[in-house]
């Protein structure tokens, strides 16, 4: 067997025959090159397989007869993962050639987990535009490098001493945001690094956006107050106030677009990112609600 590498990727696929040939040339030119790839894919169908072996051969390839859901493939990725350093992405994402080399470079500073920078594809349209906007404007490259609270999977690494500790990724759409507060708890929130850049596609319409949104928005409030132990007066009061976290986030959004230079892409996709915010909004009301109905997230009642 040859000698473990410094950095092992991790990528879930479902459906990604249309984008993985990019994301495979963009792993192909990184200027770090201690690294494997391991690639596992839910659609045994489509030409994913084909692309990989055209590609990348070298890389770890598993298939899965059922339907994964992206967490579940990474953390049956990391039963192949021989690397010190775990880095995440996606197959609809292109890293910039030197990714990997900031990623490690930031670890080399004594950060544990490291959160990367969210760029959109070049060629991406003004619906695309706006989707990433109102899915990644927290993080965008040319953001100050600090402590995140969340490191999105699709731009992530941890040291495996951390990942023994907290991993592997919970379940649902969430895992990411779960998993960045454990990190927190453990000592080590994720730095971010902005200059370590993967380029997202967002394929899709309204309708898409929308769904997710809600989906994910009552997922992600559900994951946060019982991670946070809310009580139900809590509950209450975010369920009472989730109407306005659409201007809040908009107007946050507004500010960190317009230091970045990003401010003309904020303006002109602002249907979208309204849209997009107002079914987060909604999913976490819902949400909430649930869980109040159920009883407090930490199981008591004030």
């Amino acid at each position: 067997m040859s000698p473990a590498p410094a950095v092992s990727v991790v990528v879930p696929a479902y459906r990604s025959d249309a984008t993985v040939g990019r994301f495979l040339d963009g792993l192909r030119r990184q200027t770090f090159g201690d690294f494997e790839l391991i690639l596992v894919n839910s659609t045994p169908a489509d030409g994913t397989a084909a692309a990989v072996e055209r590609l990348f051969p070298e890389a770890t390839y598993a298939e899965s007869a059922v339907r994964l859901l992206p967490h579940e493939a990474r953390n049956r990725g990391l039963e192949f993962a021989r690397g010190d350093l775990l880095a995440f992405t996606d197959p609809d994402c292109r890293p910039h050639p030197d990714w990997l080399e900031l990623l490690v470079a930031a670890h080399g500073r004594g950060n544990r987990a490291v959160a990367g920078a969210m760029s959109v594809a070049g060629e991406a349209a003004w619906f695309e535009r706006g989707v990433h906007m109102c899915k990644f404007w927290w993080a965008l490259p040319g953001r100050r490098p600090g402590a995140a609270w969340i490191a999105p999977s699709a731009n992530a690494s941890y040291e495996r001493g951390l990942w023994d500790e907290i991993g592997p990724f919970p379940g649902g759409f969430s895992g990411d945001a779960v998993l960045s507060w454990r990190a927190t708890a453990a000592g080590s929130p994720p730095w971010f690094e902005p200059r370590a850049i993967v380029e997202h596609r967002h394929p899709g319409g309204l309708r898409e956006l929308w769904d997710e949104r809600l989906l994910r928005g009552r997922e992600f409030g559900n994951e946060r107050a019982l991670h946070e132990r809310w009580t139900r007066t809590r509950l209450a009061t975010a369920a009472a106030a989730a109407p306005m976290l659409p201007p809040l986030v908009l107007a946050r959004a507004a500010r960190e677009s317009g230091r970045v230079g990003w401010g003309r892409t904020f303006v002109s996709t602002l249907p979208v990112q309204l849209a997009g915010h107002a079914a987060w909004s909604l999913g976490e009301t819902a949400g909430f609600v649930s869980l109040l109905r159920r009883g407090s997230a930490a199981g008591r009642v004030d």
